[in-house]
């Protein structure tokens, strides 16, 4: 009977009224406040599985997480968007215009479970040995596998990958004291502590990288030399590593070579637009010789790579000799040195004459027998690109001379010889108007300086607190001319006439182009 009243009367209510009155007058509930709380049970089920995937909650909080996403629903959500917003635009990885677009990729992502509950995580590196046997083969099948081996073997992965996240070309192991080690970055030139670990797990790691390294694990205290590689998602990393006995226990130093960069070009590195078609020029001649000088690690090595990309491969015969070879680069001949075997820079040379090469790139001048050699065939119709250990121009001059060159030699084969260093770059999301003392103001007005230009360094997470990030060269470029190569046979140059000239040479050589 009551079913047959309610048909009848929805029969009777529907064209008389609208929906709302038919919710009033024949329904014993509301159609809208049912849909209502349909889909709000709906959203806080939703909450809870965004929070519970959500890196922002501690998993020590996520129980309490989940319970506030399940009573409040998206205004829970909506707080965990705006603080992981806010978070990314603190350390750098968005801008504020790509806000929008962000927050509507997070909505309608899948949620991704982004914390592991149980096991091992995968590690997002594979360490191997120079023949590509992985690190399992190599460390974990010689002693007993359990738990803790793979806990070393963790360690010492996740160590060498933040190394290479952070940007760093060393990485430096040592003992600070008999329980603790300190494992150090150097990161733009400057070192920064990265953590400081128990001994007993820090020579565990240290044993791992030696066996992957092809060293021998039981000389504590023989220094020894190594390589290994990573791969990782973006390509593959090289590292030399050596290590050698020291007060409380054992130093590793590890030289990391990333080849997943391509190499800079001459305009990247620091070069003025005149410099780089200049030194373009230069490089296209068939004969000469390019020095680059300054002390380790001022980045000669990448400036010899940048001129080395403006060549024709496919007309010229490139052969370089390094040690070790920083970065693979197609249709050339690398050679790389190895002492055990015989091969180093002078027997390399003396060989590669032999094979008709077009440029020939010396990694480094080393003795009186390379140098001879590579003046020799910078003569003889071959262009030579050459670094140098020293501190100027100059000091480039009277250290070919210190190894027997004569300066009638060096002045007939010469081009060009640069001396560069490397300066550290102000980060660009926390770089802000300096406040200048006022010795600093007295500076600026004598040498006609804008004080509005100077910025100073603040940090941020971007930069890892240090205001810095990247670096450039600065570069003192002098090319050989006449009045030069006249200077130099007569024993008369000295370094204010360096000086002099060599700005003459390049303002003369302006003019020729």
């Amino acid at each position: 009977m009551d079913l047959a009243y309610l048909v009848s009367g929805l029969a009777v209510a529907i064209p008389q009224s609208a929906f709302g009155g038919l919710a009033q007058s024949a329904l014993p509930f509301s159609p809208f406040k049912t849909v209502f709380f349909i889909g709000w049970f709906y959203l806080c089920l939703y909450s809870v599985q965004r929070s519970d995937n959500s890196p922002l909650v501690h998993n020590r909080y996520r129980y309490f997480s989940n319970a506030a996403a399940l009573f409040i629903g998206p205004l829970h959500l909506w707080v965990l968007f705006i603080a992981e917003t806010v978070r990314k635009i603190q350390d750098g990885d968005l801008v504020v215009r790509d806000v929008p677009s962000y927050l509507l990729d997070a909505v309608l992502d899948k949620p991704v479970r982004r914390r592991v509950d149980t096991g091992v995580k995968a590690p997002a590196i594979q360490l191997m040995d120079t023949a590509g046997r992985r690190f399992d083969e190599l460390y974990l099948k010689q002693i007993r596998s359990d738990a803790k081996d793979r806990y070393v073997q963790e360690s010492t992965e996740q160590m060498v990958l933040a190394g290479i996240s952070e940007r760093a070309t060393d990485i430096l192991i040592d003992p600070k004291d008999d329980s603790e080690y300190t494992i150090r970055f150097r990161v733009d030139g400057f070192l920064r502590v990265h953590a400081t670990i128990d001994a007993k797990l820090c020579n565990a790691m240290i044993n791992s990288l030696k066996a992957v390294a092809g060293m021998d694990i039981a000389k504590k205290r023989r220094p020894q030399d190594g390589a290994f590689m990573a791969r990782i998602p973006n390509g593959e990393v090289y590292f030399r590593m050596a290590t050698s006995g020291v007060l409380g226990g054992e130093k590793l130093a590890i030289r990391v070579l990333d080849q997943t960069h391509a190499p800079m070009g001459l305009a990247d590195i620091g070069f003025s637009p005149e410099q780089v078609k200049m030194l373009t020029r230069i490089v296209q001649q068939p004969q000469g010789m390019i020095i680059v000088c300054g002390p380790t690690g001022s980045g000669k090595t990448t400036t010899l790579y940048a001129m080395l990309q403006t060549i024709n491969f496919e007309e010229r015969n490139v052969i370089t000799i390094e040690d070790p070879i920083e970065h693979v680069m197609p249709r050339i001949s690398q050679i790389e040195i190895n002492t055990r075997a015989g091969v180093t820079f002078a027997t390399s040379l003396r060989s590669i004459l032999r094979q008709d090469p077009d440029v020939i790139c010396v990694g480094e001048i080393r003795d009186a027998e390379t140098a001879g050699m590579a003046i020799q065939a910078a003569q003889t119709g071959h262009l030579v690109l050459a670094t140098l250990h020293a501190s100027s121009n100059m000091a480039a001059l009277v250290r070919l001379m210190d190894l027997q060159v004569k300066p009638l030699l060096i002045s007939s084969a010469l081009s060009v010889v640069i001396s560069q260093r490397l300066i550290r770059c102000l980060c660009d999301y926390c770089k802000g108007p300096a406040e200048l003392t006022q010795s600093q103001m007295d500076y600026c007005r004598q040498n006609n300086l804008s004080q509005q230009n100077i910025l100073k360094a603040n940090g941020c997470g971007h930069c890892g607190g240090t205001g810095f990030y990247g670096r450039t060269a600065i570069l003192d470029v002098m090319y050989m001319n006449d009045r030069l190569s006249k200077l130099l046979c007569n024993n008369q140059l000295t370094p204010g006439d360096m000086k002099q000239q060599g700005d003459r040479s390049f303002t003369d050589a302006l003019k020729r182009e």
